[in-house]
């Protein structure tokens, strides 16, 4: 079970903007995932919310190992909800289980904090440098021993190789990688190669290069929250240079 991401301040959402993104989650009755500290985690939605009294009411009668009252115990709520490409995150303050006529719910204050993580397969970017970032393979310090980075995204990397150098073959776990995201930024890596395909289509540009597709494997939460934060400013710069143009 994957858990929540560790969310750096500049994720998050504007105190003017969670009701509008709370009142579209209960809207359109998206799901809402609930996990505390120690792993226990339960499906829910939101059935009320009142922004005037401060409240608002997750639906958790569909609860039939009584997860919902560990939680409450525990005081450590994380709430998870998907709305099309964008991730919505934030924490349950003061969670109390009361009962009604539909069953359970869980009453909490509404949440003073709410970050939005772009998901993954939908979030990924090509950086500006020819030089970072860079993935520097285990034992290897020359700098032709590092694969340069084509895209990169929280799920993944597309690298640059040469024909004739396959140090990643695919379908094969690679541990003691190191991403390189700048001259000071290096996050201790896993990658799981994927597949191959020429640089510039299947004519032969670029002398042969080839690009090879990986995702990351079993990243902790300080790494999720760097590459989070690259991929984010990456955009914003790309965004703002556009807009220059």
């Amino acid at each position: 079970m994957t858990a929540p991401e560790a969310a750096p301040e500049e994720l998050r959402v504007a105190a003017t903007e969670i009701a509008a993104y709370l009142q579209q989650l209960q809207r359109e009755g998206v799901g809402v995932r609930l996990s505390g500290p120690h792993g226990q985690s339960l499906s829910s939605r939101i059935v009320a919310l009142d922004t005037a009294a401060d409240l608002i009411g997750l639906d958790i009668a569909a609860d039939p190992d009584a997860i919902s009252q560990s939680l409450v115990a525990e005081g450590e709520i994380t709430a998870v909800a998907y709305l099309s490409a964008i991730k919505l995150q934030f924490e349950l303050d003061a969670p109390v289980l009361v009962s009604s006529d539909q069953g359970a719910v869980l009453r909490a204050a509404l949440p003073t904090r709410l970050y939005r993580f772009q998901r993954r397969q939908s979030f990924r970017v090509q950086p500006a440098g020819s030089t970072y970032p860079r993935v520097v393979l285990p034992g290897d310090t020359q700098p032709g021993r590092a694969l340069r980075v084509l895209d990169i995204s929280i799920g993944g990397v597309a690298l640059a190789l040469p024909p004739d150098f396959m140090p990643l073959p695919p379908g094969r776990p690679a541990s003691g990688l190191v991403l390189e995201l700048d001259r000071l930024t290096a996050l201790r890596i896993a990658l799981l190669p994927h597949h191959i395909s020429p640089i510039g289509g299947e004519d032969g540009a670029n002398g042969g290069m080839l690009q090879l597709g990986c995702a990351f494997v079993d990243l902790d939460a300080a790494v999720t929250r760097s590459l989070q934060v690259y991929v984010d400013q990456t955009q914003k710069r790309r965004r703002l240079l556009k807009l220059d143009a």
